[in-house]
């Protein structure tokens, strides 16, 4: 089973990536800059390009059944234009090649519409944007179109603090309330992975931590 991973050089993709190596899947990547990939296995497939490019994505997708993404914000420019553009490039050409699941990376700033919101969770999400506001902005434009879409069996898994720490292999997920408040990084990836074979969480967002 072959699968695209986006966003696979930074901190959660590179996760990501190793996860869906070892897990025997073939993998093909989108990256700008080649040479910041640590992982040169022999499932994996390199595209040079960038998210904002339709025919780089295409091209990536091409002969894949199902999409992880770990791309995020960066700091310097309008990220809810940035993200708004690049996810519905992403969804168009997901479209034209058949592929219906998408998992994607999201945070616990991020609020659903008509989402109950406590004391707790306001403030965090006040705090991210202040703070991580390119970050947030990025998951907002994401989530405000992949809420609209039907097509499309899209999970954004929603973490708060990931810690570089060994994997637990019990992960907590629920999508009305934050179960904890950190996850390691190898659960966050092995989590995301996990996706790809599992409707338990379509059109949903769950928030997940460690038990």
């Amino acid at each position: 089973m072959k699968i695209a991973v986006l966003g696979s050089t930074g901190f959660v993709g590179q996760a990501v990536l190793e996860r869906a190596l070892a897990a025997g899947f073939d993998v093909k990547v989108l990256v700008r800059t080649p040479e910041k990939l640590k992982n040169r296995a022999s499932n994996l497939e390199v595209i040079q390009g960038t998210l904002e490019d339709a025919d780089k994505v295409a091209e990536t997708l091409e002969g894949c059944v199902a999409v992880v993404s770990a791309a995020g914000g960066v700091k310097g420019s309008d990220q809810y234009k940035a993200f708004e553009t690049i996810t519905h490039i992403l969804v168009a050409e997901m479209k034209k090649a058949g592929i219906k699941k998408l998992v994607s990376i999201n945070g616990s700033g991020t609020i659903l519409p008509n989402e109950y919101v406590g004391i707790k969770r306001k403030i965090l999400s006040t705090m991210v944007g202040i703070f991580l506001k390119h970050m947030k902005d990025a998951k907002v434009a994401e989530m405000d179109i992949l809420l609209k879409e039907k097509e499309i069996d899209w999970v954004s898994v929603r973490a708060n603090l990931i810690l570089k720490k060994p994997l637990v292999g019990h992960v907590l997920a629920d999508d009305q309330k934050m179960p904890g408040n950190s996850i390691t990084l190898p659960d966050l990836a092995k989590f995301m992975v996990d996706q790809v074979n599992s409707d338990t969480w379509v059109h949903k967002a769950p928030f997940v931590s460690i038990a």
